[in-house]
This record gives structure tokens, sequence and C-alpha cells, in this order.
């Protein structure tokens, strides 16, 4: 249905950027990984050029800094469903733990390890979870609603295990609150109870790594 101001027909758009997002009609994220992923690869094209020869600690340090950023700025509130999408955005990675090693170069999760740099679908469910404890931990916060505790306080686990929404279609199954249900739910009480999102990190981060 066109729409119209002062007599003059508005042009519509199946694509429209939020606060930095790249939202479709039909709230598919490929239009925006593909974006981000071009972005985040010409500026690693520019550390390439001035940082070739720099150890791969050195290079992780500025990969962390200029690149990833881009490739994980607001993706709680997007996240990558199909596979093309999710293959596309670690690519990035990939090439970038590729630099410093040159053409001899061992195989990329034993990069990642000699890097210290996760794969970023691990640091996608970390931000998640990090969205999570702080929407949990603060009543005041805006999304603090979307999650609900659970009601059935006889099973195993921690005390602000969330309660599992139903869903009818894949693009709600992907929504925040329903994507980090599995992952939340299993966490140790000592973590979600934590008295700082700063602590949660601290205590998710050694948790994960074990």
């Amino acid at each position: 249905m066109p729409y119209y101001m002062n007599g003059e027909q508005l042009v519509s758009s199946d694509c429209c950027r939020d606060l930095g997002v790249l939202v479709t009609c039909d709230l598919s994220w490929s239009q925006h990984t593909a974006h981000v992923s071009k972005k985040a690869n010409s500026t690693l094209f520019l550390l390439r050029r001035a940082f070739q020869k720099s150890s791969p600690i050195i290079f992780a340090k500025l990969y962390k800094t200029f690149v990833r950023p881009l490739l994980e700025f607001a993706n709680s509130v997007w996240s990558p469903i199909l596979q093309k999408d999710i293959l596309l955005l670690e690519s990035v990675q990939r090439r970038a733990t590729r630099i410093p090693f040159g053409r001899v170069r061992p195989q990329y999760h034993e990069r990642l390890a000699i890097m210290k740099i996760p794969t970023l679908s691990n640091r996608r469910v970390r931000g998640d979870l990090i969205t999570t404890f702080q929407a949990m931990s603060n009543k005041s916060s805006p999304i603090h609603k979307l999650f609900i505790l659970s009601s059935h306080t006889l099973t195993r686990g921690h005390s602000f295990k969330l309660a599992k929404e139903k869903f009818k279609t894949t693009v709600r199954q992907h929504f925040l609150s329903n994507r980090v249900f599995q992952q939340w739910n299993s966490l140790p009480e000592e973590i979600v109870s934590s008295q700082s999102t700063m602590a949660f990190k601290i205590k998710y981060d050694i948790y994960s790594s074990q």
C-alpha cells in the first residue's frame, strides 16, 4: 500500500538503517551481515598493509580493537540464522588470523588458540548471555520484561532459569530471549548470581574456557 505526503508518493524500501543496523522487512540479517563483513574486510586490508609483519599477539590486539567491533556491534539485536551468513562473518576472522603467520600457517583453531581469540559464534553467545544477565538483574532495564522466570522450582539448575516461550516462526525462534534459553539455563548458580556485569564476564570466561 503506497503512502503519500503533501500529494507526493513516498518511496518504499525493503530495508532501512536503524542505529547502524540494517533491518529488512522479513527480519533476515543477510543484508546486514554482508554489509558489516565488507566493512570489516576493508579495515582488515588497511591493517594488513601497515602491520603485516607483526607478531600474532600484536596483530590479535589490532584485530580485536579495529575489526571485531564492526562484526559485533549491536549483535544482541541481530544474529545470523543462515549458515552462509555465519560462515561469512567467520571468514573475516579466518582471514585476519592468517596475516601474522604468512604462507606457512597452522589450522584455524590452532591460530585462534595462539592468538587467544574465540570464534565469533562463541562471542555472540557470550554477548547474548551478558545482555540477558544485565536485563534480569536490573528491573528498570527496558528489556527486563522480555525474560520470564520459570515457575518450575523443582527442576535442576540455578534459581534464575528462564521459561521456554512457544513460537511458530523461525524469526521468533532466533529472538534473543529464545536463542539464549538453553545456554542461560545451563549456567551454574555462581555465575548467574554475580553481583556485577564485570563479575559475570570474569566467571563466565573462566567457565567457558574449561
